[in-house]
């Protein structure tokens, strides 16, 4: 009779539901956490092609607007990194109007170390770049 009591008890079963529930709690954070980075580093790839675009449109020197580039990437941190390989300036064309193209690396930030040392370089970011088109001034 007292097991049965016991049994059929549901004193702690929040608890145990709470406990249960917490890594999947904590997973869908962790992913919508590399989302949103996912989206800043978006966001300041685009700001950076658009600084690149100005200092090409003024300078005419591909050197001086992906250095433009690397430096708002370099300066905004947060897991986005530049591409060098990735990055040029198209153009001019008989117009005046050019591309630049600006390429940008997002690390995943919440690989555990030994997934991660166990990776290529290559396989621990995600690789993208940012098109703009633009006019020079003359």
């Amino acid at each position: 009779m007292r097991l049965k009591r016991i049994i059929s008890s549901e004193k702690g079963s929040v608890t145990i539901e709470f406990i249960g529930i917490l890594p999947l709690f904590f997973l869908i954070m962790l992913i919508c956490w590399q989302f949103l980075i996912g989206v800043y580093g978006v966001i300041v790839a685009q700001s950076a092609a658009n600084e690149a675009a100005k200092v090409y449109a003024i300078t005419q020197n591909e050197g001086d607007a992906l250095a433009a580039a690397e430096h708002v990437l370099h300066s905004a941190g947060g897991g986005v990194g530049y591409n060098s390989g990735e990055s040029y300036v198209k153009g001019p064309d008989s117009d005046g109007y050019f591309t630049v193209t600006v390429g940008a690396n997002l690390d995943i930030v919440f690989l555990p170390d030994f997934i991660r040392d166990n990776m290529d370089e290559s396989d621990r970011v995600i690789t993208f770049e940012r098109n703009i088109t633009s006019r020079v001034v003359r």
